[in-house]
């Protein structure tokens, strides 16, 4: 048997957007419908991808989603394959608790989409410090590399989930994942 890097009844926290939920190509389309701005998830590498014709990136359309369109934007978002199965299993293993820095104001929708899909957790912080490495857990598993290296230097087992702008490099001594089949592979 393989050493796993997380002992059964951890707590591993997860993070929504771009782990759980899929959100660049619902960020895609919006930038093609409001910005007329044609571009593939694959192409936002960076979350300073500049968008043309607006004053600002595309956090700054994140940012508008979030403040105007929170119903369209997060409750929309399509689950990324293979998410409620393996939060399903994983449940049965470890405490999982959502950590994400949506607007807390959004948390009704997000509760809303997470049973709508069928995705168990046992607990959703309502209030996520911009360090998650400081809220009390064994694990975190994100797809931003520097909310994982606070984990790592919180003494956390981190979690990696690669997206176009995951930089594995930044978080060195994380566990690097493409998908929810190889969270599985790695915890269970």
């Amino acid at each position: 048997m393989t050493d796993r890097p997380l002992a059964p009844d951890s707590t591993l926290l997860v993070d929504l957007d771009g782990v759980v939920a899929e959100n660049l190509s619902r960020l895609c389309t919006y930038l093609e419908e409001a910005y007329d701005h044609d571009v593939e998830p694959a192409d936002i590498d960076d979350w300073a991808y500049d968008v043309p014709g607006i004053d600002g990136h595309v956090g700054t359309v994140i940012s508008e989603l979030m403040t105007d369109h929170p119903e369209w934007y997060f409750g929309g978002m399509d689950p990324r394959p293979g998410a409620a199965d393996a939060l399903g299993a994983l449940a049965e293993a470890y405490r999982v608790e959502i950590a994400t820095h949506r607007l807390p104001d959004t948390h009704d929708i997000s509760k809303t989409w997470l049973a709508e899909h069928g995705i168990p957790y046992d607990e959703f912080h309502e209030s996520v410090p911009a360090d998650k490495g400081t809220l009390a857990g064994d694990a975190l598993l994100d797809d931003y590399h520097g909310n994982v290296a606070d984990a790592l230097s919180a003494g956390k087992t981190g979690l990696l989930m690669r997206r176009p702008y995951s930089d594995p490099a930044a978080c060195e001594g994380a566990h690097v994942v493409d998908s929810w089949a190889d969270v599985v592979d790695l915890l269970l």
